[in-house]
C-alpha cells in the first residue's frame, strides 16, 4: 500500500506559479483528473507564498467543496534541458507551507513537462486565444501523471511533518 492509498478520496492537483496557480481535481476513485480553475496570485510574482495571501482561502474552499482528501503538488526538479532546477527548493518550501495551511496530506510529484503538455493540448484547439492560461490544464496533466504512476515512489508531506519543516 503506497502513501497515497492511506488517504482515499479525491485529490487536488496544484501547478504552482509566481503569477497563477492551476488547480485540478480527481474523481474519488482517483482514476481521472480534470482541470478546475486558475487562481491569480497577488503580489510581486515570485514563487514563495506571501504572508496572508488570499490564495490559501481559495484552495481551502476548493478542497472542501470538492471533497479533497489530499493534494498533489508539482515540483519542477529539472529543466527541459535535464539540468537541475535551482528554484526547486523554493517550491518545496511552498509545499511545506501549503500542507500546514490546508491541513491535508501533500504529495510531491515531479511536474516534468506538465505545462508543455498543457500547451500542446491547448494548441490542438487553435480557436482559443493565445494568451489564455493553461495552468489548470497543466495541473490536470500533473495530477493525471500522479494517478497513473502508482508504482513510482512519492514523498508525503503531512501537516505534522510540515509543521516541523521535515519531509517524511
Amino acid at each position: 500500500m503506497g502513501a497515497a492509498d492511506r488517504f482515499p478520496g479525491a485529490l487536488m492537483g496544484v501547478d504552482w506559479g509566481g503569477r497563477r496557480v492551476g488547480v485540478a481535481v480527481s474523481d474519488p476513485s482517483r482514476t481521472l483528473a480534470r482541470p478546475l480553475t486558475v487562481l491569480v496570485r497577488e503580489g510581486p510574482g515570485t514563487i514563495p507564498l506571501q504572508k496572508g495571501e488570499k490564495l490559501i482561502a481559495s484552495l481551502q474552499k476548493i478542497a472542501a467543496d470538492q471533497g479533497v482528501t489530499g493534494v498533489v503538488f508539482g515540483v519542477p526538479y529539472y529543466h527541459l534541458s535535464g539540468d537541475s532546477n535551482p528554484h526547486a527548493p523554493l517550491f518545496l518550501a511552498v509545499a511545506r507551507e501549503l500542507a500546514r495551511e490546508l491541513g491535508l496530506p501533500l504529495f510531491l510529484f515531479d511536474e516534468g513537462q506538465s505545462t508543455a503538455t498543457a500547451r500542446e493540448v491547448s494548441q490542438a484547439g487553435k480557436r482559443r486565444r493565445a494568451s489564455r492560461s493553461v495552468d489548470h490544464v497543466a495541473a490536470a496533466a500533473l495530477l493525471q501523471g500522479f494517478l497513473d504512476s502508482r508504482s513510482l515512489p512519492v514523498v508525503l508531506v503531512d501537516a505534522d511533518s510540515a509543521a516541523t519543516g521535515g519531509l517524511s
